[in-house]
């Protein structure tokens, strides 16, 4: 397998059909993007350093509901120029914010005539924000949505990111507007991924496997769960340099060491329970992989507890096929932990879509009534945790490809409950 996965081409991933239908069926005429994550996604370019305040009225990208239509921007100035190259979208504007900018020729010139000349554009009295103003953000979107005919009608804003704070300036700003909530139509969107997608989960996936293949084989008595994590994010670490990852890579990690599950815990002692639930994310896109080991033999108990996963996450495997709601996998999965004698257990969801988020869970989930359609091409992450406070926490979890056949395994371990024996 290589590294190097399909680089973003202009206009992101976004698949303006799939995004067609979705907008008729929320009878919205365009769509306003403002979560950073659905810009990238939307455009395969970065909105500016004022979006890492995560406040809506730092940048917006217009997403027309006719395909042919071209999308437009508004970005701070400081990124604008970049923006608009490498999202292929013509119609850029910009906004002031902090970062002052200028250009200049020396040493042919005078310097401070070729910034005079640069900045003449410059209104009396400009003076930048101390950060970023949303109302000069919202002035350039009315400018676009006028321009557009669109200053009057019913749009889609990803509400469940906009503060209500940001919202009464959307209002002020855009009186005559119809707002509806498209966060949902975002999300569905997103959860079918692209090839470019597809193979940097996979690249994520193959990285986690491999860093959590070694740091399985590395437990023995006397280990906490910092030193766990170091040797797993060191093995991740080094199969990125093997296979010359061209994208950026962070990585996260939940381990907890002993009785409680969720404690970070450590030294391990024997009959200890360990549990490691670990991602890399490769170009923002994480992996979500766990495992569960025991220094030592195991307990009835912890036996007890892990075959129970074991044959829940079976369930809903057998259950996860295209075509059919990931309520079905919910249901066979708390069907069988049930069955197995643990009869008041109850999971909320017994996995999620991963992707390129603030967080490695993203909807939708495997979640109890759920009646999304697993389709080809999500990325899901299967999951059949439970934290037994006395005894540890367990967890068994993979990561698939859908195709239309069922699931594509992308993270290659041995499920058993592992025994750590010095």
């Amino acid at each position: 397998m290589t590294a190097k996965a399909q680089a973003r081409t202009p206009g992101g991933y976004l698949d303006r059909q799939r995004a067609a239908r979705l907008m008729a069926a929320l009878g919205v005429e365009a769509i306003v993007l403002v979560q950073p994550e659905s810009i990238l996604y939307a455009t395969g370019a970065f909105a500016g350093v004022a979006t890492l305040w995560r406040r809506a009225g730092a940048a917006a990208v217009l997403v027309p509901a006719d395909p042919a239509s071209p999308l437009a921007a508004t970005v701070g100035d400081l990124q604008a120029a970049g923006f608009r190259e490498t999202s292929g979208i013509e119609d850029v504007r910009s906004h002031p914010i902090w970062v002052e900018t200028t250009a200049a020729d020396p040493p042919d010139g005078s310097l401070v005539e070729d910034i005079l000349a640069f900045d003449k554009a410059r209104q009396s009295g400009f003076e930048r924000p101390a950060t970023f103003d949303p109302t000069l953000m919202l002035s350039s979107l009315r400018d676009i949505l006028s321009e557009r005919g669109l200053d009057t009608a019913r749009l889609g804003l990803e509400l469940g990111f906009v503060p209500v704070a940001d919202m009464q300036a959307f209002e002020t700003a855009l009186p005559q507007v119809r707002w509806a909530d498209a966060s949902p139509l975002v999300a569905r969107l997103r959860m079918v991924k692209q090839p470019a997608e597809i193979e940097a989960l996979r690249i994520a996936a193959q990285l986690t496997t491999s860093g959590l293949r070694h740091a399985l084989a590395s437990l023995h008595e006397g280990i906490d769960a910092q030193t766990i994590g170091a040797l797993w994010r060191g093995k991740v670490e080094e199969e990125a340099r093997r296979l010359q990852l061209g994208q950026s890579l962070s990585s996260w990690a939940y381990i907890a060491v002993g009785p409680d599950g969720f404690a970070p815990g450590g030294p391990a002692r024997r009959g200890d329970v360990v549990k490691i639930d670990v991602g890399a994310v490769v170009g923002g896109y994480s992996a979500d992989v766990a495992r569960t080991a025991v220094i030592g033999r195991t307990s009835p108990a912890q036996r007890q507890i892990h075959d129970a996963l074991r044959g829940a996450l079976d369930a809903a495997l057998v259950a996860l096929r295209p075509g059919r709601p990931l309520g079905e996998a919910h249901e066979a999965a708390t069907r069988a932990m049930h069955d197995a004698g643990f009869a008041s257990f109850s999971r909320g969801h017994f996995g999620h879509s991963v992707g390129a988020s603030v967080f490695s869970e993203e909807w939708p989930f495997i979640s109890s009534g759920c009646d999304v359609l697993l389709e080809p091409d999500m990325v899901i992450a299967v999951e059949a945790p439970y934290y037994v406070r006395g005894v540890g926490g367990f967890i068994i979890e993979d990561q698939f490809l859908v195709t239309p056949q069922g699931l594509e395994l992308m993270s290659p371990l041995p499920r058993d409950l592992l025994e750590i024996m010095d």
